[in-house]
């Protein structure tokens, strides 16, 4: 067949694929209303002649073949006909059941013998395949006339683009549907299969959202010498076949890596390339639905970033720059899901470091503050130069201050420009791997050393040019997780810079920011609060951006909640109404900022129930702004399940924890904080609830995970404390008092020794060593720790205190301070610490035979009496049962 011949049957096969999707009253209508040439339309003739011709097979033109039998199977209703065959629901008795299936029968008289080898091929391709997302072959035959069926699994489903269309999935979803496609063609290959048409009518998605990869009637094996013209053109569908494909190439398994781009490119633009580029150069698929009004439009951002790249390599016109297999395809878009760069792209420097930047990110803000590093460090110089030049235009009698705040602006842009150009000599000059983190941190060294080293020295940059580079490489290391060296390279940084402080404020203001960071790691509250005063004050000295502004005063209120409250809920509460009023409205600062707000009302002077529409709220956005994966996510549902803890909300607290671990652990590979403090607050929950074997087990892992981490905050102290309860409460004494021996640690670096939770902890520890049976030793610990007045103490302090007491026989004074304490701890549903003064009491009141004592503490239990463990101690009065933690 020569070119010409072989163009006229792809235009005449176009057409032939138009008039068969419409009814059949509109057929002869459109068929007279085309304007076609000759030979193509004398081809269209003859396709639609051989579709229509009676014929001597089992399905004369469409006739009804319900209630006919074939082989062993009755056929019932048609579910589907093409131009090749028709589909029928069929079912067979199977011993006592009746087994369904879906039957093919070739109809199409046209394609003669070419059609029965077809069939025999399809036969023989099912028969070869067994995957899960392939419609497998039950049983096949030929009829007494010679028409060829083929007996399949009955698939409840519809159409993948139908599907998509009524469910409206997310781009995320779409993908992971896709790649249950990809792989079931990646198995194909494997057994040297070609599918040769995946369009969206060969890919059915069933209910539980499983897919079934159907149709492999036109498959070939990859080592078949036939001739590929042979196929008739009518096995092509316009919009999915490749263009070699069109063109009658050899067929390979680049024909099915076009095919899985295609089909993506449907899924995700409403469009097929063809009909996207309409003969033009392939369109970047964002283009198409960037339009608001687009019914695609939802998919804008995440086909802008990569999809966009991974989709033109797939549709490439060139077979060989495509992906090599349909593996490849596959794992690109699951680099893609991972938030991993994907390899479709050329790495440039930029590229590489926003997508490492994006997968680690740390802390709730994190996500913002990652791209914030480049963003703000280097593009927002960029801006600052646009910005400074509409001044100078707009600022006529101040023209000799336009232009100094122009030659400012066109020396941030100076330095951000030797920035970029460094790092990408960086990138040519550190060996590249596959894109993963281990070449980004050679790279991220490598820029460290040449800031510091010879590098600079040879180019003589001014010093803020290495400046940046450290801040950006201080920045990038403190998300990996190397504290220690990104301490050195911002301090660097932050000596460099602190000369120039009106020049440089922004880039001071983000050092003294990140600072302000690894201070809160560190514990070291006061340099906090000194480094986050600073940066807000640096912010009015240049034109920072509502987001920098945002995130300096966050972390301003957050250094301020260790040591003034009040003045902290200030913060959080003006920030707040800026930020609603603002675009960063349902951004994460505005979770950030009421996170603050909600730790400043968590005081006991406080209502909680005021916290809890503050904590729905950051749910609402958290939802809304990272979806069901990231560390933002994990951090937000573990965080607000203090509130719900508060509240007695332990069924919705321990939702939420459950949640935010599943999330750490799906989508996060480091920093493994993130899995020690989702552990952790699982753990606290379960301990509320009495759960003390789950907790100590929860409790172990998240301890371990937050040790590993090397994250000291003084916030971690709970997670040790909580775990030397669960130990205690198993009576596991040296481990409880080695968990309380971190808690001491993390309070003494934090430099909280006299802060009441270091009372509360030295309480804890006297009744572990009093249940250890060392009564000296907890006397020891108590006398260390004893505050210089008793009456506001923790509660565990003064619980240690009675039960010192009552173990030294001054049953009289320790019943004098439970009295105290039963005033202070109240029974309460969902509580368990008030249990301890009054199980104590009731001891007590045994030993000193004081049955009206006794009698009376009953009664004010009411029904909170039956409540466990305290009623077992009711039950015995026995110290074993009476000295219990709850």
């Amino acid at each position: 067949m020569d070119p010409e011949e072989l163009a006229h049957w792809q235009a005449a096969d176009a057409a032939f694929d138009q008039w068969l999707d419409l009814p059949c009253d509109e057929r002869e209508p459109w068929l007279a209303a085309r304007t076609l040439p000759e030979p193509v339309r004398r081809r269209l003739d003859q396709l639609i002649a051989a579709h229509q011709r009676p014929r001597a097979s089992l399905d004369p033109a469409g006739g009804n073949l319900a209630g006919c039998r074939l082989g062993d199977w009755t056929l019932e209703a048609e579910l589907g006909r093409g131009g090749m065959a028709v589909v029928y629901r069929a079912w067979r008795e199977q011993g006592m059941a009746r087994q369904q299936a879906a039957v093919k029968i070739l109809t199409l008289g046209a394609l003669g013998a070419a059609g029965h080898e077809r069939f025999r091929r399809e036969a023989a391709i099912l028969a070869r395949l067994n995957h899960p997302n392939v419609t497998a072959l039950i049983d096949s035959g030929v009829a007494d006339d010679g028409t060829c069926w083929l007996a399949m699994p009955l698939v409840d489903g519809e159409r993948i683009d139908r599907w998509c269309e009524t469910n409206s999935p997310d781009a995320r979803a779409i993908v992971r549907l896709s790649l249950q496609v990809c792989d079931a063609a990646a198995y194909a290959h494997r057994n040297l299969v070609i599918h040769r048409d995946l369009k969206p009518s060969n890919v059915l998605v069933d209910g539980n959202g499983h897919v079934h990869l159907l149709d492999f009637g036109i498959g070939q094996y990859v080592d078949d010498p036939g001739e590929p013209t042979k196929t008739m053109w009518r096995a092509l569908t316009p919009g999915y076949a490749a263009p070699e494909q069109l063109r009658g190439a050899p067929p390979s398994t680049a024909i099915d890596v076009y095919g899985l781009g295609a089909l993506l490119h449907r899924l995700l633009t409403g469009r097929t390339p063809q009909t996207a580029t309409e003969g033009t150069d392939t369109t970047r698929p964002s283009l198409l639905v960037r339009n608001a009004d687009d019914a695609y439009h939802r998919h804008y951002v995440p086909l802008k970033n990569d999809l966009d790249r991974v989709l033109l390599k797939a549709l490439s016109e060139e077979p060989e720059r495509r992906y090599p297999t349909a593996e490849a395809l596959a794992d690109d878009l699951r680099r893609w899901l991972d938030g991993r760069p994907v390899l479709a792209e050329k790495p440039t420097p930029g590229y590489r470091m926003r997508k490492f930047m994006a997968r680690n990110k740390a802390g709730v803000a994190a996500a913002a503050l990652l791209a914030v590093t480049l963003a703000a460090g280097i593009g927002a110089t960029l801006w600052q130069a646009g910005l400074a030049r509409q001044q100078a235009e707009l600022a006529g009698q101040q023209a000799e201050l336009a232009r100094q705040e122009t030659d400012k602006a066109r020396m941030r842009a100076h330095r951000a420009e030797e920035v970029r150009d460094f790092l990408g000599s960086m990138f040519i000059t550190v060996r590249a791997d596959d894109g993963g983190s281990a070449r980004v941190v050679d790279v991220i060294d490598a820029a460290a050393e040449g800031a510091r080293g010879n590098y600079m020295q040879a180019r003589k940059p001014e010093p803020l040019t290495a400046a940046d580079i450290l801040l950006l490489t201080g920045t990038v290391r403190y998300n990996l997780g190397d504290h220690d060296r990104s301490l050195a390279d911002l301090e660097d940084a932050l000596a460099l810079l602190a000369p120039h402080r009106e020049q440089a404020a922004g880039e001071l203001s983000r050092a003294h920011w990140e600072l302000s960071r690894h201070a809160k790691r560190r514990g070291k509250l006061d340099e906090m609060l000194a480094h986050a005063r600073e940066a807000v004050e640096l912010n009015e000295l240049w034109d920072a951006t509502p987001n920098e502004r945002a995130r300096a005063r966050i972390t301003l209120g957050e250094a301020l909640l260790y040591s003034d409250r009040q003045e902290a809920e200030h913060v959080f509460r003006s920030l707040i109404a800026e930020i609603e009023a603002s675009d960063l409205k349902d951004t994460v600062r505005h979770i950030n900022a009421l996170n603050g707000l909600s730790i400043a009302l968590s005081g006991p002077e406080h209502d909680p129930r005021l916290r809890l529409p503050i904590q729905e709220e950051r749910l609402r956005i958290a939802r809304l702004i990272y979806h069901a994966d990231g560390g933002g996510l994990a951090h937000t549902l573990s965080d607000v399940t203090h509130t719900f803890r508060d509240l007695g909300m332990l069924d919705r607290a321990e939702t939420l924890a459950r949640e935010a671990v599943e999330v750490a652990d799906r989508t996060l590979q480091s920093p493994v904080m993130f899995q020690g403090m989702t552990r952790c607050n699982l753990g606290l929950v379960l301990l509320q609830q009495g759960r003390h074997a789950d907790a100590l087990e929860v409790l172990q892992r998240s301890n371990e995970l937050l040790r590993e981490s090397g994250d000291n905050q003084v916030s971690r102290e709970r997670c040790s404390t909580g775990l030397a309860y669960a130990a205690a409460v198993h009576a596991r004494h040296a481990q409880a008092i080695a968990a309380l021996a971190r808690s001491d640690e993390l309070l003494a670096t934090n430099d909280r020794r006299d802060h009441p939770d270091a009372v509360k902890v030295c309480g804890l520890k006297a009744s572990v060593e009093l249940r250890g049976r060392d009564a000296a030793a907890a006397g020891r610990t108590l006398a260390a720790c004893a505050p210089a007045d008793e009456t506001d103490a923790p509660a565990a302090y003064l619980q240690a205190r009675a039960e010192s007491l009552a173990a030294a026989g001054e049953h009289a004074a320790a019943s004098a301070l439970l009295d105290t304490l039963r005033g202070r701890l109240p029974p309460a549903d969902s509580q368990r610490e008030w249990m301890r003064p009054w199980m104590l009491s009731l001891l007590l009141a045994h030993r000193m035979g004081d049955a009206a004592g006794a009698a009376a503490l009953v009664g004010e239990l009411g029904d909170f009496a039956g409540t466990a463990p305290l009623s077992h101690c009711l039950a015995s009065l026995g110290e074993t049962q009476c000295m219990a933690l709850p």
